[in-house]
């Protein structure tokens, strides 16, 4: 049974006739790059199966990597940039999904030398790692991202762009096939007022409602995501966070052409059908986000 056939047998709402239909709307899409049926059925199923909002999803998801290379291009493994952010921090899906059947996206400096820190290169990090959890999970029920903030500091939050941040959660929310289904911040700093004012104003209200910031102990996160799932240094079992991460570097590493044929995934606006869609269009005026008073 091929990969898809796996995905149509575990989907009951997944069907072949709709995946059928967005293909050959993808086919009078002159602007867009093919995509293969797997694709297709990504972002389908995280659309919950409506063809109409996954066309909005693919064409938001193809435009935003055009518009934003600083997170979309340029991301062989070995590049020195990638390289570096690799060092700084750990990104990766867990390897054990939640009762519920979500995959879990964690995060957690590995360095917190803020000096090290370009946020930019954190956001392509995540995005790599996304699409191998993508290309690992398929169609699960859903995406949980944690964010442990042990060894965070001000300095960091305040080397976090405005735009960068506006950029990527439009990204997260409009384009990526992802069924988000939580946004977790474990080991909350004294800060945290600050880094929130810095999120929340893009964020849409299902995904704020579901955000939650653990203290202590993480007690309250153990409520949502079994401690079986998550690292030992949070309270979990899953393995440490050095192995998580060296499993992490070297998953990186072994998909450079999986990454290298991914920078294609982006739409061609000289081919677009009426008028082009540009970064205003989509992120409006920059000069009105460029400074966060986080003093």
């Amino acid at each position: 049974m091929s990969d898809c056939e796996v995905h149509y047998a575990n989907n009951k709402d997944l069907k072949k006739e709709d995946v059928q239909a967005l293909r050959d709307w993808l086919k009078h899409q002159p602007h867009f790059p093919p995509l293969t049926e797997y694709q297709v059925i990504i972002f389908l199923h995280s659309c919950y199966y409506s063809n109409e909002t996954a066309k909005k999803t693919i064409d938001n998801y193809l435009t935003v990597r055009k518009i934003c290379p600083e997170f979309f291009a340029n991301r062989n493994p070995s590049n020195p940039d990638i390289q570096t952010a690799i060092d700084l921090l750990t990104i990766s899906p867990l390897p054990k999904l939640t009762k519920d059947g979500y995959c879990v996206m964690y995060y957690r400096l590995i360095d917190s030398n803020p000096d090290h820190f370009n946020f930019n290169h954190v956001i392509k990090m995540f995005d790599m790692a996304a699409s191998l959890a993508l290309e690992e999970f398929g169609t699960v029920n859903g995406h949980i991202i944690i964010i442990d903030l042990h060894g965070y500091t001000l300095t960091h939050v305040m080397k976090m762009g405005v735009m960068s941040v506006k950029k990527y959660m439009f990204f997260l929310q409009e384009a990526l096939p992802f069924r988000l289904k939580g946004l977790h911040y474990a080991n909350a700093v004294p800060f945290m007022d600050k880094l929130l004012a810095l999120i929340k104003p893009f964020m849409k209200k299902d995904l704020l409602d579901s955000l939650q910031v653990h203290t202590g102990n993480n007690e309250t996160l153990f409520e949502v995501v079994d401690k079986s799932c998550l690292p030992n240094e949070i309270g979990g079992s899953v393995g440490s966070v050095f192995e998580i991460h060296n499993a992490f570097r070297q998953k990186f590493l072994d998909n450079t052409e999986f990454f290298k044929e991914e920078e294609k995934l982006v739409v061609d606006e000289s081919k677009r059908p009426g008028s082009p869609r540009n970064e205003g269009d989509i992120f409006g005026v920059e000069g009105t986000f460029k400074k966060l008073d986080i003093d």
